[in-house]
């Protein structure tokens, strides 16, 4: 039902005073009818404003619903991605932490055999050409007191393990010139040392006059025939790049028997 103006409602009121006198009624004064048509209108005004700031309110009330609803649909995706990013992050430190247990099973199974790898090279390098002692004798105490360390990790002792490993495997596969004072018949002289891989450790005298090399059987210093010293100064020359690469004879010996 479309609700009435407030013309309405005056025109309703004059023509209601204007029936009274046919049924024999009496009219009051103009004043008595005009007051409760402006009570009448005064409502109706302030009914129509509230009803106004109503319908105001309740527009920004829905804007704000539908807003609040997008971000709660926004708010819910978005829970819904954590959510498969947790799982995965789960799924990823469930496999870190089986690569942990499994780092610290071997660490716990590779330790005695990186020991015994370095037993091995001590026995190696006690029993091998003397060359290079020194050198090789601190690396394998370093190598050592590593393998003692606990705060030291099983990764870092295998490393330097197999470095070690490789730099004695380097040495059957390469020539060396340096010098080096040896007992020779009793006299300890310097001398030029030319190392033929580990298969044989040569020496001669700064001036060319004398040569020998180490007799791995008997763990000594033995000189050769005067014949072997030009091509042992070759050698030496080789060695120490100071000439190409060329052909020459040495005696070997005989190899060291267990």
């Amino acid at each position: 039902m479309k609700p009435l103006t407030a013309t309405t409602i005056v025109l309703a009121i004059v023509l209601a005073t204007q029936a009274a006198p046919c049924r024999g009624q009496s009219v009051g004064p103009p004043e008595k009818i005009a007051k409760p048509v402006d009570q009448a209108i005064s409502i109706r005004q302030a009914t129509q404003k509230q009803e106004e700031k109503w319908r105001l309110e309740k527009e920004k009330l829905t804007a704000r619903f539908e807003l609040l609803g997008q971000r709660l649909r926004r708010l819910r995706a978005r829970a819904g991605q954590l959510r498969e990013r947790s799982e995965a992050a789960k799924t990823r430190i469930a496999a870190k932490q089986k690569q942990l247990d499994d780092i610290r099973q071997i660490s716990a199974q590779i330790v005695p055999c990186l020991k015994e790898l370095n037993r091995q090279l001590k026995q190696l390098v006690a029993g091998d050409l003397p060359f290079l002692l020194r050198e090789r004798r601190e690396r394998l105490r370093r190598l050592d007191a590593l393998l003692q360390d606990p705060d030291v990790t099983a990764s870092e002792k295998f490393r330097k393990v197999t470095e070690a490993l490789q730099v004695e495997a380097e040495y059957g596969t390469t020539i060396e010139v340096y010098q080096q004072s040896i007992d020779i018949d009793g006299r300890n002289r310097l001398v030029n040392i030319f190392r033929l891989g580990r298969i044989g450790l040569f020496f001669q005298s700064l001036d060319r006059r004398t040569c020998g090399f180490f007799n791995v059987a008997e763990n000594s210093w033995q000189k050769l025939p005067p014949k072997y010293n030009h091509s042992l100064a070759a050698a030496i020359d080789m060695g120490a790049r100071r000439r190409p690469v060329d052909i020459v004879t040495l005696p070997l010996g005989r190899l060291a028997t267990p």
